[in-house]
Protein backbone atom coordinates (compact mmCIF):
# COMPACT_ATOMS: atom_id res chain seq x y z
CA UNK A 1 0.00 0.00 0.00
CA UNK A 2 1.21 3.86 -1.15
CA UNK A 3 2.04 5.75 1.20
CA UNK A 4 0.33 9.89 1.17
CA UNK A 5 4.13 10.81 0.10
CA UNK A 6 4.16 8.21 -2.97
CA UNK A 7 0.51 9.41 -3.57
CA UNK A 8 1.18 12.58 -3.94
CA UNK A 9 4.46 12.00 -6.16
CA UNK A 10 2.21 10.48 -8.40
CA UNK A 11 -0.51 13.01 -8.78
CA UNK A 12 2.21 15.64 -9.04
CA UNK A 13 4.07 14.41 -11.77
CA UNK A 14 0.67 13.42 -14.00
CA UNK A 15 -1.01 16.73 -12.73
CA UNK A 16 1.88 19.78 -12.69
CA UNK A 17 4.67 17.95 -14.62
CA UNK A 18 2.40 16.64 -17.28
CA UNK A 19 3.79 13.48 -16.77
CA UNK A 20 1.85 10.39 -18.77
CA UNK A 21 1.03 7.37 -16.51
CA UNK A 22 3.06 5.08 -18.81
CA UNK A 23 6.22 7.19 -17.73
CA UNK A 24 5.41 7.13 -14.36
CA UNK A 25 5.06 3.17 -14.32
CA UNK A 26 8.84 3.16 -16.36
CA UNK A 27 10.50 5.56 -13.64
CA UNK A 28 8.37 4.41 -9.94
CA UNK A 29 7.92 0.72 -10.91
CA UNK A 30 3.82 0.92 -9.60
CA UNK A 31 1.29 -0.99 -11.47
CA UNK A 32 -0.82 0.59 -13.99
CA UNK A 33 -3.65 -0.05 -12.33
CA UNK A 34 -2.39 1.76 -8.74
CA UNK A 35 -0.79 4.37 -11.02
CA UNK A 36 -4.38 5.58 -12.31
CA UNK A 37 -6.02 4.53 -9.26
CA UNK A 38 -4.36 7.15 -7.04
CA UNK A 39 -4.52 9.95 -10.24
CA UNK A 40 -8.38 9.61 -10.82
CA UNK A 41 -8.96 9.38 -6.74
CA UNK A 42 -10.33 12.47 -5.81
CA UNK A 43 -11.63 11.58 -2.03
CA UNK A 44 -9.16 10.72 0.57
CA UNK A 45 -11.61 10.69 3.57
CA UNK A 46 -10.04 8.19 5.83
CA UNK A 47 -12.23 4.85 5.21
CA UNK A 48 -13.50 3.89 8.96
CA UNK A 49 -13.52 -0.24 8.00
CA UNK A 50 -15.39 -2.44 10.41
CA UNK A 51 -14.19 -5.64 11.07
CA UNK A 52 -16.15 -8.98 9.96
CA UNK A 53 -17.18 -11.11 13.13
CA UNK A 54 -16.28 -14.71 11.81
CA UNK A 55 -17.65 -17.89 13.44
CA UNK A 56 -16.01 -19.44 15.52
CA UNK A 57 -16.26 -23.46 17.31
CA UNK A 58 -15.52 -21.54 20.62
CA UNK A 59 -18.35 -19.28 20.26
CA UNK A 60 -20.79 -21.89 22.75
CA UNK A 61 -18.17 -21.68 24.76
CA UNK A 62 -17.73 -18.09 25.64
CA UNK A 63 -20.10 -17.68 27.96
CA UNK A 64 -18.74 -20.04 30.15
CA UNK A 65 -15.20 -18.44 29.93
CA UNK A 66 -16.71 -14.87 30.72
CA UNK A 67 -18.15 -15.92 33.69
CA UNK A 68 -15.19 -17.31 35.12
CA UNK A 69 -13.05 -14.07 33.91
CA UNK A 70 -15.78 -11.98 35.54
CA UNK A 71 -15.82 -13.94 38.61
CA UNK A 72 -11.81 -13.83 38.93
CA UNK A 73 -12.67 -9.94 39.69
CA UNK A 74 -13.45 -10.22 42.81
CA UNK A 75 -10.02 -12.18 43.66
CA UNK A 76 -6.52 -11.99 44.32
CA UNK A 77 -4.73 -11.75 41.06
CA UNK A 78 -2.77 -14.99 42.05
CA UNK A 79 -6.22 -16.75 42.01
CA UNK A 80 -7.41 -16.25 38.78
CA UNK A 81 -7.75 -18.03 35.59
CA UNK A 82 -4.76 -18.51 33.10
CA UNK A 83 -5.70 -19.86 29.85
CA UNK A 84 -3.82 -22.70 29.97
CA UNK A 85 -6.49 -23.64 33.25
CA UNK A 86 -9.59 -22.67 30.94
CA UNK A 87 -8.42 -25.12 28.67
CA UNK A 88 -8.17 -27.74 30.87
CA UNK A 89 -11.36 -26.66 32.62
CA UNK A 90 -12.84 -27.34 29.14
CA UNK A 91 -11.50 -30.08 28.42
CA UNK A 92 -12.69 -31.66 31.98
CA UNK A 93 -15.81 -30.16 32.24
CA UNK A 94 -17.08 -29.50 28.90
CA UNK A 95 -15.59 -31.97 26.45
CA UNK A 96 -18.63 -33.15 24.07
CA UNK A 97 -18.90 -28.96 23.30
CA UNK A 98 -14.91 -28.38 23.15
CA UNK A 99 -13.50 -28.16 19.70
CA UNK A 100 -10.78 -25.65 19.31
CA UNK A 101 -7.26 -26.39 20.06
CA UNK A 102 -5.54 -24.34 23.00
CA UNK A 103 -4.41 -21.50 21.12
CA UNK A 104 -7.35 -20.60 20.11
CA UNK A 105 -8.92 -20.25 23.80
CA UNK A 106 -5.86 -18.24 24.76
CA UNK A 107 -6.08 -15.84 22.18
CA UNK A 108 -9.51 -15.42 22.99
CA UNK A 109 -8.56 -15.08 26.95
CA UNK A 110 -6.09 -12.83 25.97
CA UNK A 111 -9.05 -10.32 24.05
CA UNK A 112 -11.15 -10.75 26.94
CA UNK A 113 -8.88 -10.15 29.68
CA UNK A 114 -8.33 -6.66 27.89
CA UNK A 115 -11.63 -6.15 27.06
CA UNK A 116 -12.72 -6.60 30.78
CA UNK A 117 -9.57 -4.45 32.17
CA UNK A 118 -10.91 -1.82 29.38
CA UNK A 119 -14.48 -1.52 30.62
CA UNK A 120 -13.24 -0.82 34.08
CA UNK A 121 -11.29 1.76 33.51
CA UNK A 122 -14.15 3.01 30.70
CA UNK A 123 -16.49 2.96 33.89
CA UNK A 124 -14.59 5.71 35.99
CA UNK A 125 -15.98 8.85 33.56
CA UNK A 126 -15.87 12.18 35.78
CA UNK A 127 -18.51 12.82 37.94
CA UNK A 128 -19.77 8.82 37.95
CA UNK A 129 -19.88 6.97 41.01
CA UNK A 130 -19.98 3.66 40.54
CA UNK A 131 -20.33 0.95 43.20
CA UNK A 132 -17.41 0.38 45.25
CA UNK A 133 -15.88 3.76 44.50
CA UNK A 134 -14.85 5.99 47.55
CA UNK A 135 -14.07 9.51 48.69
CA UNK A 136 -11.72 10.43 50.90
CA UNK A 137 -10.94 13.28 53.40
CA UNK A 138 -9.99 15.05 56.21
CA UNK A 139 -11.92 17.05 58.68
CA UNK A 140 -11.51 19.04 62.06
CA UNK A 141 -13.19 17.71 64.95
CA UNK A 142 -13.15 19.07 68.63
CA UNK A 143 -12.82 16.54 71.71
CA UNK A 144 -12.68 16.74 75.68
CA UNK A 145 -9.46 14.63 76.61
CA UNK A 146 -8.95 12.31 79.53
CA UNK A 147 -8.49 15.51 81.72
CA UNK A 148 -11.48 17.38 81.21
CA UNK A 149 -9.42 19.48 78.26
CA UNK A 150 -11.20 20.61 75.05
CA UNK A 151 -8.37 19.95 71.82
CA UNK A 152 -8.52 19.81 68.25
CA UNK A 153 -8.59 16.51 66.47
CA UNK A 154 -9.02 14.94 63.25
CA UNK A 155 -11.90 12.86 61.19
CA UNK A 156 -11.13 10.76 58.00
CA UNK A 157 -13.89 10.06 56.36
CA UNK A 158 -14.61 7.44 53.56
CA UNK A 159 -17.63 7.96 52.03
CA UNK A 160 -19.07 6.10 49.02
CA UNK A 161 -21.34 8.24 46.45
CA UNK A 162 -23.21 5.70 44.86
CA UNK A 163 -24.67 4.49 48.46
CA UNK A 164 -24.30 7.71 50.13
CA UNK A 165 -22.80 5.56 53.18
CA UNK A 166 -19.67 6.25 54.97
CA UNK A 167 -17.61 5.26 58.01
CA UNK A 168 -15.15 7.67 59.78
CA UNK A 169 -12.04 7.30 62.01
CA UNK A 170 -10.76 9.97 64.23
CA UNK A 171 -7.34 10.61 65.44
CA UNK A 172 -5.10 13.04 66.55
CA UNK A 173 -3.48 14.36 63.83
CA UNK A 174 -3.39 14.24 59.75
CA UNK A 175 -0.36 12.47 59.38
CA UNK A 176 0.51 9.42 56.60
CA UNK A 177 -0.02 7.03 59.51
CA UNK A 178 -3.09 8.28 60.90
CA UNK A 179 -4.49 8.19 57.15
CA UNK A 180 -3.29 5.24 56.45
CA UNK A 181 -4.55 3.72 59.73
CA UNK A 182 -7.65 4.87 59.14
CA UNK A 183 -8.06 3.20 55.73
CA UNK A 184 -7.23 0.01 56.99
CA UNK A 185 -9.55 0.13 59.93
CA UNK A 186 -12.48 0.48 57.55
CA UNK A 187 -11.12 -2.03 55.34
CA UNK A 188 -10.69 -4.35 57.79
CA UNK A 189 -14.54 -4.03 59.32
CA UNK A 190 -16.02 -4.12 55.98
CA UNK A 191 -14.06 -7.08 54.81
CA UNK A 192 -13.10 -5.14 51.55
CA UNK A 193 -10.84 -3.33 49.50
CA UNK A 194 -12.43 -0.37 47.25
CA UNK A 195 -11.82 -0.35 43.34
CA UNK A 196 -10.82 3.29 43.49
CA UNK A 197 -10.53 5.74 45.80
CA UNK A 198 -10.72 9.78 45.22
CA UNK A 199 -8.29 11.97 47.65
CA UNK A 200 -6.76 15.58 47.74
CA UNK A 201 -3.10 16.16 46.76
CA UNK A 202 -2.69 15.53 50.77
CA UNK A 203 1.26 15.55 51.32
CA UNK A 204 1.26 12.47 53.04
CA UNK A 205 0.05 10.02 49.70
CA UNK A 206 1.23 13.08 47.35
CA UNK A 207 5.15 14.10 47.32
CA UNK A 208 4.79 16.17 43.83
CA UNK A 209 2.46 17.41 41.50
CA UNK A 210 3.13 16.88 38.30
CA UNK A 211 1.29 18.08 35.13
CA UNK A 212 -2.84 17.08 34.45
CA UNK A 213 -3.49 13.68 36.40
CA UNK A 214 0.49 13.21 36.68
CA UNK A 215 1.33 12.61 40.43
CA UNK A 216 4.65 11.36 42.42
CA UNK A 217 3.24 9.24 45.66
CA UNK A 218 5.12 9.00 48.60
CA UNK A 219 6.79 5.56 49.57
CA UNK A 220 4.48 4.75 52.59
CA UNK A 221 1.65 5.71 50.74
CA UNK A 222 2.55 3.80 47.50
CA UNK A 223 3.51 0.70 49.44
CA UNK A 224 -0.50 0.67 51.18
CA UNK A 225 -2.06 1.08 47.79
CA UNK A 226 -0.23 -1.97 46.38
CA UNK A 227 -0.80 -3.84 49.23
CA UNK A 228 -4.62 -3.41 49.17
CA UNK A 229 -4.54 -3.42 45.37
CA UNK A 230 -6.86 -0.07 45.08
CA UNK A 231 -6.66 2.39 42.33
CA UNK A 232 -5.72 6.07 43.67
CA UNK A 233 -7.40 8.86 42.11
CA UNK A 234 -6.11 12.64 43.15
CA UNK A 235 -8.09 16.00 42.30
CA UNK A 236 -6.92 18.80 40.40
CA UNK A 237 -5.54 20.98 42.82
CA UNK A 238 -7.77 23.50 44.44
CA UNK A 239 -10.85 21.27 43.22
CA UNK A 240 -12.84 19.95 45.95
CA UNK A 241 -15.91 19.58 44.12
CA UNK A 242 -14.82 16.69 42.17
CA UNK A 243 -15.12 14.70 45.61
CA UNK A 244 -18.13 16.69 46.48
CA UNK A 245 -19.78 13.54 48.69
CA UNK A 246 -17.20 12.58 50.99
CA UNK A 247 -17.23 16.81 51.32
CA UNK A 248 -20.99 16.71 52.11
CA UNK A 249 -20.27 13.86 54.53
CA UNK A 250 -17.55 15.47 56.81
CA UNK A 251 -19.59 18.24 57.47
CA UNK A 252 -22.67 15.76 57.84
CA UNK A 253 -20.61 13.60 60.82
CA UNK A 254 -19.45 16.50 62.46
CA UNK A 255 -22.99 17.98 63.25
CA UNK A 256 -24.49 15.05 63.83
CA UNK A 257 -22.34 12.66 65.85
CA UNK A 258 -19.82 15.19 67.23
CA UNK A 259 -22.45 17.66 68.73
CA UNK A 260 -22.05 17.75 71.85
CA UNK A 261 -18.47 17.63 72.09
CA UNK A 262 -17.40 13.93 72.77
CA UNK A 263 -14.69 12.99 75.56
CA UNK A 264 -12.22 10.64 73.99
CA UNK A 265 -10.00 8.60 76.74
CA UNK A 266 -9.17 5.79 74.16
CA UNK A 267 -9.36 6.65 70.78
CA UNK A 268 -9.25 2.73 69.60
CA UNK A 269 -12.22 1.93 71.37
CA UNK A 270 -14.08 5.34 70.26
CA UNK A 271 -12.96 4.62 66.63
CA UNK A 272 -15.25 1.27 67.45
CA UNK A 273 -18.41 2.63 68.42
CA UNK A 274 -17.99 5.40 65.52
CA UNK A 275 -18.23 1.97 63.52
CA UNK A 276 -22.21 1.19 65.54
CA UNK A 277 -22.64 4.53 64.75
CA UNK A 278 -22.03 5.22 60.81
CA UNK A 279 -23.91 1.46 60.58
CA UNK A 280 -26.38 3.17 62.24
CA UNK A 281 -26.96 6.03 60.26
CA UNK A 282 -27.01 3.89 56.99
CA UNK A 283 -30.75 2.84 57.90
CA UNK A 284 -32.20 5.73 56.61
CA UNK A 285 -33.15 6.29 53.17
CA UNK A 286 -31.18 7.57 49.97
CA UNK A 287 -31.89 11.55 49.65
CA UNK A 288 -33.17 10.76 45.53
CA UNK A 289 -33.28 7.06 45.41
CA UNK A 290 -36.20 6.63 48.15
CA UNK A 291 -34.25 3.25 49.52
CA UNK A 292 -32.00 2.59 52.30
CA UNK A 293 -28.36 3.71 52.12
CA UNK A 294 -28.11 0.23 53.98
CA UNK A 295 -29.33 -1.36 50.88
CA UNK A 296 -27.75 0.26 48.70
CA UNK A 297 -24.36 -0.13 50.50
CA UNK A 298 -24.49 -3.99 49.81
CA UNK A 299 -24.11 -2.69 46.04
CA UNK A 300 -20.84 -1.32 46.94
CA UNK A 301 -19.58 -4.32 48.99
CA UNK A 302 -20.48 -6.69 46.33
CA UNK A 303 -18.60 -4.58 43.81
CA UNK A 304 -15.34 -4.25 46.25
CA UNK A 305 -12.58 -6.73 46.25
CA UNK A 306 -11.61 -8.92 49.34
CA UNK A 307 -9.50 -7.24 51.41
CA UNK A 308 -5.81 -8.80 51.56
CA UNK A 309 -5.34 -11.17 54.25
CA UNK A 310 -1.93 -10.18 55.02
CA UNK A 311 -1.42 -7.90 57.93
CA UNK A 312 -0.58 -4.82 56.81
CA UNK A 313 1.70 -2.78 59.96
CA UNK A 314 1.22 0.96 59.14
CA UNK A 315 4.30 1.84 60.47
CA UNK A 316 6.96 3.84 59.02
CA UNK A 317 11.30 3.22 60.55
CA UNK A 318 13.42 6.47 60.84
CA UNK A 319 17.00 6.42 61.90
CA UNK A 320 17.87 8.76 64.42
CA UNK A 321 21.40 9.49 66.73
CA UNK A 322 20.51 10.16 70.67
CA UNK A 323 21.91 13.21 72.39
CA UNK A 324 24.35 12.49 75.49
CA UNK A 325 21.30 11.92 77.42
CA UNK A 326 20.15 8.96 75.82
CA UNK A 327 17.25 11.20 74.45
CA UNK A 328 15.75 11.23 70.28
CA UNK A 329 14.26 14.07 68.74
CA UNK A 330 11.11 13.25 66.36
CA UNK A 331 8.53 16.04 64.72
CA UNK A 332 10.45 18.59 67.54
CA UNK A 333 9.96 16.75 70.16
CA UNK A 334 12.01 14.35 72.24
CA UNK A 335 11.80 10.83 72.88
CA UNK A 336 14.07 8.90 75.96
CA UNK A 337 16.05 5.59 74.78
CA UNK A 338 18.39 4.12 77.37
CA UNK A 339 21.47 5.62 78.86
CA UNK A 340 23.73 2.87 77.15
CA UNK A 341 22.37 4.47 73.68
CA UNK A 342 23.95 8.30 74.97
CA UNK A 343 25.71 9.94 71.30
CA UNK A 344 24.47 6.79 68.94
CA UNK A 345 22.26 5.87 66.52
CA UNK A 346 18.97 4.14 67.05
CA UNK A 347 16.13 3.30 65.13
CA UNK A 348 12.63 4.55 65.44
CA UNK A 349 9.32 2.67 64.78
CA UNK A 350 6.64 5.54 64.79
CA UNK A 351 2.60 3.87 63.97
CA UNK A 352 -0.01 6.67 64.59
CA UNK A 353 -0.03 6.90 67.83
CA UNK A 354 3.22 5.53 69.14
CA UNK A 355 6.85 6.58 69.05
CA UNK A 356 9.21 3.34 69.78
CA UNK A 357 13.21 3.41 69.91
CA UNK A 358 14.59 0.63 69.00
CA UNK A 359 18.21 -0.99 69.01
CA UNK A 360 19.89 -1.56 65.45
CA UNK A 361 18.71 -4.97 65.80
CA UNK A 362 15.32 -3.40 66.09
CA UNK A 363 14.72 -4.52 69.60
CA UNK A 364 12.62 -2.82 70.99
CA UNK A 365 13.90 -0.21 73.92
CA UNK A 366 11.04 1.80 75.37
CA UNK A 367 7.81 2.76 74.08
CA UNK A 368 6.21 6.21 74.29
CA UNK A 369 2.89 7.78 73.70
CA UNK A 370 3.27 10.03 70.56
CA UNK A 371 3.28 13.63 70.92
CA UNK A 372 1.11 15.35 68.55
CA UNK A 373 1.93 19.17 70.14
CA UNK A 374 5.39 20.45 69.53
CA UNK A 375 8.15 20.96 71.57
CA UNK A 376 7.61 18.72 73.97
CA UNK A 377 9.39 15.82 75.62
CA UNK A 378 8.64 11.53 76.85
CA UNK A 379 10.49 10.88 79.27
CA UNK A 380 10.51 7.09 80.44
CA UNK A 381 12.14 6.56 83.38
CA UNK A 382 12.56 2.90 83.73
CA UNK A 383 15.83 2.34 81.57
CA UNK A 384 17.90 4.94 83.74
CA UNK A 385 16.77 3.91 87.21
CA UNK A 386 20.22 1.85 86.88
CA UNK A 387 22.16 5.01 86.18
CA UNK A 388 20.18 6.49 89.14
CA UNK A 389 20.82 3.83 91.67
CA UNK A 390 24.45 4.00 91.31
CA UNK A 391 24.14 7.48 92.25
CA UNK A 392 21.60 7.63 94.76
CA UNK A 393 22.30 11.06 95.92
CA UNK A 394 21.40 12.71 93.12
CA UNK A 395 18.08 11.29 93.15
CA UNK A 396 16.24 14.39 93.73
CA UNK A 397 17.75 16.87 91.31
CA UNK A 398 16.27 14.65 88.29
CA UNK A 399 13.10 14.68 86.81
CA UNK A 400 12.24 11.31 87.75
CA UNK A 401 11.95 12.14 91.46
CA UNK A 402 9.69 14.79 90.70
CA UNK A 403 7.82 12.49 88.92
CA UNK A 404 7.51 9.86 91.80
CA UNK A 405 4.17 9.53 93.75
CA UNK A 406 4.41 11.93 97.43
CA UNK A 407 4.58 8.38 99.67
CA UNK A 408 7.72 7.06 97.31
CA UNK A 409 9.78 11.04 97.63
CA UNK A 410 8.91 10.66 101.02
CA UNK A 411 10.18 6.99 101.80
CA UNK A 412 13.15 7.75 99.74
CA UNK A 413 13.88 10.22 101.35
CA UNK A 414 14.56 9.01 104.58
CA UNK A 415 16.51 5.81 103.67
CA UNK A 416 20.42 5.83 104.19
CA UNK A 417 22.19 5.29 100.56
CA UNK A 418 22.26 1.58 100.48
CA UNK A 419 18.67 0.91 101.46
CA UNK A 420 17.89 3.47 98.64
CA UNK A 421 19.83 2.09 95.87
CA UNK A 422 17.92 -1.33 96.90
CA UNK A 423 14.52 0.68 96.78
CA UNK A 424 15.11 2.16 94.17
CA UNK A 425 15.54 -1.27 91.89
CA UNK A 426 12.58 -2.69 93.98
CA UNK A 427 10.79 0.16 92.64
CA UNK A 428 12.02 -0.91 89.12
CA UNK A 429 10.88 -4.39 89.15
CA UNK A 430 7.50 -3.60 90.24
CA UNK A 431 6.94 -0.57 87.37
CA UNK A 432 8.24 -3.34 85.22
CA UNK A 433 5.69 -5.76 86.02
CA UNK A 434 2.72 -3.18 86.54
CA UNK A 435 2.56 0.92 86.97
CA UNK A 436 3.44 3.72 89.03
CA UNK A 437 -0.44 3.55 90.95
CA UNK A 438 0.70 -0.40 91.45
CA UNK A 439 4.07 0.94 93.36
CA UNK A 440 1.74 3.89 95.20
CA UNK A 441 -0.12 1.18 96.54
CA UNK A 442 2.06 -1.36 97.24
CA UNK A 443 4.05 1.15 99.71
CA UNK A 444 1.15 2.12 101.39
CA UNK A 445 0.14 -1.44 102.32
CA UNK A 446 3.36 -2.37 103.99
CA UNK A 447 3.51 1.16 105.57
CA UNK A 448 -0.16 0.10 107.06
CA UNK A 449 1.43 -3.54 108.54
CA UNK A 450 4.09 -1.50 109.93
CA UNK A 451 7.17 -2.58 107.65
CA UNK A 452 9.21 -0.82 105.28
CA UNK A 453 12.00 -2.99 103.64
CA UNK A 454 11.82 -3.59 100.29
CA UNK A 455 10.95 -7.35 101.14
CA UNK A 456 7.98 -6.64 102.51
CA UNK A 457 7.31 -4.08 99.72
CA UNK A 458 7.08 -6.23 97.04
CA UNK A 459 5.42 -8.90 98.79
CA UNK A 460 2.50 -6.12 99.66
CA UNK A 461 2.80 -5.95 95.44
CA UNK A 462 2.03 -9.45 94.90
CA UNK A 463 -0.66 -9.43 96.92
CA UNK A 464 -2.31 -6.67 95.49
CA UNK A 465 -1.65 -8.01 91.71
CA UNK A 466 -1.98 -11.31 92.00
CA UNK A 467 -4.48 -11.81 94.77
CA UNK A 468 -2.58 -14.79 96.35
CA UNK A 469 -5.45 -16.88 98.27
CA UNK A 470 -4.37 -18.19 101.62
CA UNK A 471 -4.27 -22.11 101.80
CA UNK A 472 -7.34 -23.29 103.45
CA UNK A 473 -6.86 -25.70 106.91
CA UNK A 474 -7.68 -28.98 106.12
CA UNK A 475 -10.95 -30.47 108.27
CA UNK A 476 -9.50 -33.66 110.03
CA UNK A 477 -12.53 -34.12 112.93
CA UNK A 478 -14.57 -37.05 110.70
CA UNK A 479 -11.77 -38.61 109.01
CA UNK A 480 -11.44 -41.90 109.55
CA UNK A 481 -8.18 -44.30 108.52
CA UNK A 482 -9.41 -48.12 108.08
CA UNK A 483 -6.17 -50.55 107.99
CA UNK A 484 -6.45 -53.88 106.88
CA UNK A 485 -6.18 -56.89 109.28
CA UNK A 486 -3.16 -58.84 107.87
CA UNK A 487 -2.86 -62.78 109.03
CA UNK A 488 1.35 -63.45 108.90
CA UNK A 489 2.05 -67.41 107.72
CA UNK A 490 5.15 -68.19 109.13
CA UNK A 491 5.09 -72.21 108.48
CA UNK A 492 7.37 -71.76 105.10
CA UNK A 493 9.84 -70.14 107.12
CA UNK A 494 9.77 -72.74 109.99
CA UNK A 495 9.96 -75.85 107.54
CA UNK A 496 13.14 -74.40 105.93
CA UNK A 497 14.61 -73.62 109.01
CA UNK A 498 14.31 -77.26 110.11
CA UNK A 499 16.39 -78.38 107.24
CA UNK A 500 19.46 -76.38 108.57
CA UNK A 501 18.94 -76.90 112.04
Amino acid sequence: MLTMDDIKYIRRMHEIEGISMREINRRTGYHMDTIKKYVEMDDFNQLKKKRKNKESKLDPLKPIIDKWLEDDLEHSRKYHHTAKRIFERLKEEYPEELHVKKRTVQYYVSKKKKELRSNKSKAYLPLTHPAGEAQVDFGEILYIDESGEENKGKKLTVAFPQSNGAYFQVFKGENQECLLQGLKNIMEHMGKTPIRMVFDNLSTAVAHIGKGKKRTLTDGFERFMMHYGFEAVFCNPNSGWEKGAVENKVGYERRNMFVPIPTIEDFDAFNQELFKKAQKDMNRKHYKKEVLISELFENDLNAMKKINAVEYNVSKILSAKADKYGKVSFDTNLYSTSPKFASKRVKLEVTYNKVMPMDEEYNVIITHDRIYDQNKESMQWLPYINLISRRPNALKYTGFYEDLPKNWQNYLDELPKEEKRDALMTLKKIIEDGDMEDASKSLDQALDNGVKDVDSILSSYYNLTQQVEKPMPLKLSDLKIQTPSLTIDTSEYDALLKGVM
